[in-house]
């Protein structure tokens, strides 16, 4: 990858380190709620002081650049990329950015025009990395962002840092996942490898996850403006900035805006799904119900009642199973009655061929030979199993295929095909 180091530099450090003290200002705000029970849903809501709502950071914001506007987008977000002046920023934090292809067009030549996207979300948008980085990593194609799901690790706590020489702090900082009054394992995501290929000069490495070991802050150059790329969206919560350490690294992250106009992006949220480490319990809605007492003392109630109602049905007397009759083989009559349909009819032939697929059948089950070729290597095999001479399986097949050839078969052959199958019947071992 070839950058160089001004590359990598924030753009702006003005203000940034205000945000640290106004974090802690405004922390007051989130223990004077202590005893209320919380909501750890990882919503992004940015009207919301829940754990992880963004309340603290969208209106810290607000004052970030003195005398530049502050736009909260609630709808038409593409109508207000197009039309925005430039400079401008344009901030997303959730856990993904969902946007449909008007959108996209529109986030693209925003970017495009000079101006800055600054997108925090846990998956971000295969359209918008493979649009980025195509140009450069010949190999990148959408099949290989797909793998982007995979691109996580599963922890309490995770250790965040910058590049920059100047940004970087020597031990860290540490984020722990909390939910629900204690600390739980979480899944970290970080940016996929194959955006960072050896030949691409897009993408700029200026923050890392778990120790150096992932990269989950980017810059991405597209035409005049950048791309600002974090995989930690929870790090930019309420409950992460009323700490000293996590207001620190959110200001030091924003130091990469331009001193201009901030639109932040309160319509995508609207739409989010969510975050990875909720989903596989929070795709029903029992999770929510459970952490609402009311809903939860209606779900009790009727689990209860559902219980009690299986209880006593399980009570009242079964009906009278009636007695089946033992099944009967009727096989046997059923070959009888259709002998002597055929035989009444004087359809030698037809009879006959009936006894040679039941000849055939005996020999399958009781010896497993095949008889799809009856040739004289059948003749062989067979006799040197059933112990019956040679010469009168070789008069059974010869019979066999002359009535099969012929189209009018005498009650006298018929009788001596039934004759040469009896003896085979009782010589055979």
């Amino acid at each position: 990858m070839n950058h160089s180091f001004a590359d990598l530099q924030p753009s702006s450090k003005q203000g940034g380190y205000g945000l640290l003290w106004a974090a802690l200002c405004l922390a007051f705000l989130m223990g004077s709620g202590c005893g209320k029970r919380h909501n750890w849903w990882e919503h992004y809501r940015p009207e919301s002081k829940d754990p992880y709502g963004t309340w603290l950071v969208s209106n810290l914001l607000k004052d970030y650049f003195p005398g530049q506007k502050y736009e909260a987008v609630k709808d038409s977000l593409a109508a207000t990329l197009r039309g925005a002046e430039t400079p401008a920023n344009y901030v997303f934090i959730g856990s993904w950015l969902s946007l449909d292809s008007l959108e996209m067009d529109a986030l693209l030549g925003f970017v495009g025009r000079g101006n800055t996207a600054f997108i925090a979300c846990q998956q971000f948008p295969l359209s918008l990395l493979d649009t980025i980085g195509k140009q450069e990593c010949t190999n990148l194609s959408m099949g290989d962002l797909m793998e982007s799901e995979e691109y996580f690790f599963t922890d309490s706590m995770a250790t965040l840092n910058f590049v920059h020489p100047e940004l970087r702090k020597a031990a860290g900082y540490n984020y722990k996942f909390w939910e629900w009054q204690q600390v739980n394992s979480y899944a970290w995501d970080y940016l996929p490898p194959v955006l960072f290929c050896d030949s691409q000069t897009v993408f700029a490495n200026l923050g890392t996850i778990a120790n150096d070991t992932f990269i989950n802050f980017a810059k991405a150059s597209f035409g005049q403006g950048a791309f600002y790329l974090h995989s930690t969206p929870i790090a930019f919560t309420n409950y992460h900035l009323v700490r000293e350490e996590g207001a620190e690294y959110v200001a030091k992250s924003f130091s990469h805006l331009l001193p201009a106009t901030i639109l932040w992006d309160d319509y995508t949220s609207r739409y989010d799904r969510p975050a990875r480490s909720q989903r596989s319990f929070s795709e029903s809605p029992l999770r929510y119900i459970l952490s609402q007492p009311p809903l939860a003392w209606a779900w009790y109630t009727l689990l209860g009642m559902a219980i009690l109602y299986l209880a006593f049905r399980a009570r009242r007397r079964q009906r009278i199973i009636p007695v089946l009759e033992q099944n009967t083989n009727t096989s046997l009559e059923f070959i009888g009655t259709i002998g002597r349909l055929y035989f009444t009819q004087n359809n030698h032939k037809q009879l006959a061929l009936q006894k040679m697929k039941l000849f055939l059948g005996f020999v399958r089950d009781r010896y497993h030979l095949p008889t799809r070729e009856l040739d004289s290597h059948f003749a062989v095999n067979l006799a040197a199993i059933s112990e019956v001479p040679l010469e009168v399986l070789e008069k059974i097949l010869t019979l066999h295929r002359n009535i099969a050839k012929s189209g009018f078969v005498s009650e006298n052959t018929l009788v001596d095909f039934h004759q040469l199958m009896e003896r085979f019947y009782r010589q055979c071992k």
